[in-house]
Parts: structure tokens; C-alpha cells; sequence
């Protein structure tokens, strides 16, 4: 799978033992996002000693994460050989975020409907400081403001029942953003259409809030998935 170098260099898997998570939840979610991000590429033999040894803990909740992985079509265990990424593993990701948008788009549309002043406030404190962080290049912090983005428009839909459905997701969701802002292209496309979505629920509008979502999520998957990845690897 890594060679002993890439073990000894990569720090992607490192856990941080003071998080209050079970070890196999933390486990998951490590080599979740390793996966979606392309760290892990479709056909890597994923052996349970090295992602141990990288991680610090036994083999049971690493055990325990393959399985649920493989349930969720993310990898593949053959009988006597191993756990490998699944080779399919880019079409869960895309039906999985297919999913996210619909949802994401409903949580804008309830935000059009439900948000106040104070909350809009917030909104656009937020947008200003992706916007300052796009222009300082800050990538990493980028991408943990945009998912605060998202959080943000889900919490003013006030709407328990879909926020729950979505944190099902968001280890796919904070993946796959690190994985499309590392394109500078896309980082400014995003932020766009961000304050795109912002200007909608601001101005009441529903049914725009709800189109400029989902737009914005599939476009950023197709763009991903079909173009940009694809040009990389050329």
C-alpha cells in the first residue's frame, strides 16, 4: 500500500487521542477522508498492521471501520487476499453528494424563509472571511471555513431531521471540498457562487436559494470528478 518512506513522511492518518470519539469512529473517519480526498487511490490494498502502525491504535476498530467501509461501497475485502479501495469507489462519492445537494438545496431554501437579521449578519461575516482567505491563498483554513459555510445555512433552516441526515455525510462532504479547492480554478468558482447563494436567502428568494445550491454542489462534483482530476492525472 505506502512504502516505509510514505509511512514515515505522511501524517494524514495521525490521530489525535484527546478527541471524545470511539477509536473506531476515529478510525473511520481517518481513512474515510484518506479515501475520498484521493489520498487512498481505487485499488489500494488498505492492511490493517500498517493502518495501525500509522495510527497508533490495535487492529479491532481498524477491523471494525473497514467493515462499515465496505458496507458503505467505499472498499472491497476478497477472501484471502485483503481490503482494497474500491475500484468503483469515485461513484459512491458522486451518488452519495448527489444526495448532499438536494438536501443542501432544501436547507438554503428554508434558510430564504426562516433567517433573521442577526443570522444574515453572520452569513456574511462568513463569506467575507472565505473571501479573505482566498485572496491570502490559505487553502487549508479555506476549506474548513466553506464546510462552516454550509453548517451555517443548515442551522438557520432550523430543521433537525436534515441536519442530522447531512452530518451522516460530512466526513465525505470535508473530504471531497479539501480535495476541489486544492484547484485554484475551482477555489474562485466556489466562493462565487457562494455569495450567489448568501445574496438569494438574503433577498428572501426560496426558490433561487434552493436552484443556486444544488447548482453550485453538482457542479463542483462534475467539475471534480469528470474534468479536473482528470487533466490532473495527464
Amino acid at each position: 500500500m505506502l512504502d516505509k518512506q510514505e509511512k514515515k513522511s505522511d501524517s494524514f492518518l495521525t490521530i489525535d487521542h484527546g478527541q471524545i470519539k470511539s477509536l473506531r469512529d476515529i478510525a473511520l473517519e481517518a481513512i474515510k477522508e484518506a479515501i475520498v480526498s484521493g489520498r487512498f487511490k481505487p485499488g489500494d490494498h488498505l492492511k490493517e498492521r500498517e493502518l495501525s502502525e500509522m495510527m497508533g491504535i490495535s487492529t479491532t476498530p481498524i477491523k471494525e471501520a473497514l467493515r462499515i467501509l465496505g458496507n458503505e461501497g467505499l472498499v472491497r475485502t476478497i477472501p484471502r487476499k485483503g481490503t482494497f479501495v474500491s475500484e468503483l469507489v469515485n461513484t459512491s462519492i458522486e451518488e452519495i453528494l448527489m444526495l448532499k445537494a438536494y438536501l443542501e438545496g432544501l436547507c438554503a431554501r428554508l434558510a430564504a424563509m426562516k433567517a433573521t437579521d442577526h443570522e444574515l449578519e453572520l452569513l456574511e461575516e462568513q463569506v467575507k472571511k472565505m473571501e479573505s482567505l482566498l485572496k491570502s491563498n490559505n487553502i487549508e483554513k479555506l476549506a474548513e471555513e466553506n464546510t462552516a459555510f454550509h453548517v451555517l445555512i443548515r442551522q438557520i433552516s432550523k430543521n433537525p431531521m436534515i441536519i442530522k441526515i447531512l452530518e451522516n455525510v460530512s466526513t465525505f462532504d470535508k473530504a471531497f471540498r479539501k480535495r476541489a479547492l486544492k484547484y485554484q480554478i475551482e477555489a474562485h468558482e466556489g466562493l462565487n457562487e457562494h455569495k450567489g447563494i448568501f445574496e438569494a436567502i438574503k433577498s428572501k428568494n426560496p426558490d433561487l436559494a434552493e436552484f443556486r445550491m444544488k447548482k453550485h454542489i453538482l457542479r463542483t462534483l462534475d467539475n471534480v470528478l469528470r474534468h479536473l482530476d482528470k487533466h490532473d492525472k495527464e
